[in-house]
């Protein structure tokens, strides 16, 4: 035990003699770095300081030869710009004495070329006025002569117009006989046709207008016969549309009293056409043409409406109904129509509520008037 203690003591010693051992290499490695980096630190030292050196006796040479090519160029400009102010000089004066010269030149062109013209104008104008009289001499010459010739030429056609004019009228007037000879034998003629013509058209129009006359009779009394049915058939279409309406309107919650009308049909006498009398002879051979019978004119049956007494409504407040209920029929987002707003239950009752509301009036009087304008955009 004591033997083996003393071999790690033995141990332990030399660890540490080797610890030691290291530790003064590494100190001494140490010591020798540092040593080579402050050798080599002032080794580049002294270089930086002589690379700084050389630089800035650079820049002083770089510097001395600048400042001395900006002197010579300065002079340089100098020298240049003494130059062109002389040149520019020279040639300002060079071109005011040039524009000088070349003005009177112009000036001197002017005048000669002003009296040149002057001097054809005076000659044309003169030539002008010579050739005019002339001119005016051979006119008034050559006018002469055809006032002369002209004279000559009218006296010529004026004989052998008077003399055509009166074998024309000679002509004429034997033309003029003959032709009324012949007129007068056919207008004989014609009138004696005429009168018999007229004899048969007379005839034949009395007995086509009493057929005609007994057919518009019977279309008449059958056209009454056919308005009387559907004056009936439309009362009581109306009255059963009023009913309907009213009950779908209030559905038996009230009862409004809308005014029923009651529809009588009146019918007036078609008047009878007396057959016209037969027209003179003088008439029936001024016009032998057909005369075509005019028909007979009747009136339409009349088909009024008596109305119960409903309360009056003065004409502003039925207006004013009147265009409360278009202005919501043309706000509603449907399109609907009059008849399609009536036939709506819902529409009606708000329609009337809010004209109650709106204009302070009987909800029966917004009905009265809705109904009628119903009425009146259905037929």
């Amino acid at each position: 035990m004591a033997s083996l203690m003393q071999g790690f003591a033995e141990a332990r010693q030399r660890r540490l003699q080797e610890r030691a051992n290291f530790l003064a290499e590494q100190q001494l490695a140490r010591q020798e770095r540092e040593a080579a980096l402050q050798a080599q630190s002032e080794a580049t030292a002294a270089y930086l300081a002589h690379t700084e050196q050389t630089r800035l006796a650079w820049e002083q040479g770089r510097q001395a030869i600048a400042e001395n090519a900006l002197a010579s160029r300065q002079k340089e400009l100098q020298n240049r710009a003494s130059q062109i102010s002389q040149y520019l000089q020279d040639l300002s004066s060079n071109r005011s004495q040039q524009a000088t010269e070349d003005s009177e030149e112009r000036a001197q062109e002017v005048r000669t070329r002003t009296f040149k013209t002057r001097s054809q104008l005076k000659h044309i104008h003169k030539a002008r006025i010579r050739s005019g009289k002339a001119d005016r001499a051979q006119r008034q010459q050559l006018t002469k002569e055809r006032a002369a010739f002209t004279q000559m030429q009218i006296e010529d056609l004026n004989k052998v117009r008077l003399a055509r004019a009166k074998a024309a009228a000679q002509q004429r007037a034997q033309e003029a006989q003959s032709r009324a000879a012949d007129v007068s034998t056919q207008i004989q003629a014609t009138t004696e046709q005429r009168l018999a013509q007229a004899k048969r058209d007379s005839a034949s129009r009395n007995q086509e207008f009493s057929d005609r006359a007994a057919n518009v009779k019977e279309s008449l009394a059958q056209l009454e016969a056919n308005r009387l049915a559907s004056a009936e058939a439309q009362a009581s279409h109306l009255s059963a549309f009023r009913a309907d309406l009213s009950n779908s309107v209030w559905a038996g919650s009230r009862s409004v009293a809308v005014p029923r009308p009651v529809t009588k049909v009146v019918s007036k006498p078609i008047p009878e056409r007396t057959d016209p009398p037969a027209k003179s002879k003088k008439k029936a051979a001024k016009d032998s043409e057909p005369v075509v019978p005019t028909p007979v004119a009747t009136k339409p049956v009349e088909i009024k409406e008596t109305p119960k007494e409903t309360p009056k409504e003065s004409p502003k407040s039925s207006g004013k109904i009147e265009q409360f209920v278009v202005d919501y029929v043309a706000q509603l987002s449907t399109n609907s129509s009059l008849l399609e707003v009536v036939n709506d239950r819902d529409t009606v009752r708000d329609l009337l509520a809010q004209g109650a509301n709106t204009l302070k009036v009987d909800p029966s009087d917004i009905l009265n008037t809705l109904l009628q304008m119903a009425e009146g955009s259905s037929t």
